[in-house]
């Protein structure tokens, strides 16, 4: 009886990662979206500016594009760990340049987010992508 009741069945670890790739593209198009569609993504340009970042509004543009066209990639699992590169450098300047000196519960967010994108840099796209059709 304990055996069946703590034997796990064994299945391919590469199914799992389209639960979150799916989940974190839709997370990053949901917060890139607004910004994309209405062309104001540069609206952070001063933000971005009283931290010290040079080109502000050149950088604004390139974290939502990074976001916006890293979630469709994300989704439909083509070049995933190409694009988990941006991805991962996005969320470690926002980690060290906005949220270093917050609590752990307002910098869990861009930490959860550069953590899901170092595991695609390692794992890939996984099952049911398009990065699993262009390998066969």
């Amino acid at each position: 009886m304990k055996n069946i009741l703590f034997k796990v069945p064994r299945i391919n670890p590469g199914y799992g990662a389209i639960f979150i790739r799916l989940a974190f593209g839709f997370h990053l198009l949901f917060y890139s979206w607004g910004s994309v569609i209405q062309f104001n993504a540069g609206s952070n340009a001063e933000f971005l500016s009283s931290l010290g970042i040079p080109f502000p509004t050149v950088m604004s543009w390139a974290y939502v594009l990074t976001e916006f066209i890293g979630g469709i990639l994300l989704i439909i699992g083509f070049k995933v760990r190409l694009v988990s590169i941006p991805l991962i450098i996005t969320f470690l300047v926002a980690y060290f340049l906005v949220h270093a000196g917050d609590s752990y519960e307002n910098s869990f967010q861009a930490l959860q987010m550069l953590a899901v994108s170092i595991f695609f840099l390692v794992n890939g796209a996984g099952k049911f992508s398009v990065d699993q059709i262009l390998e066969k």
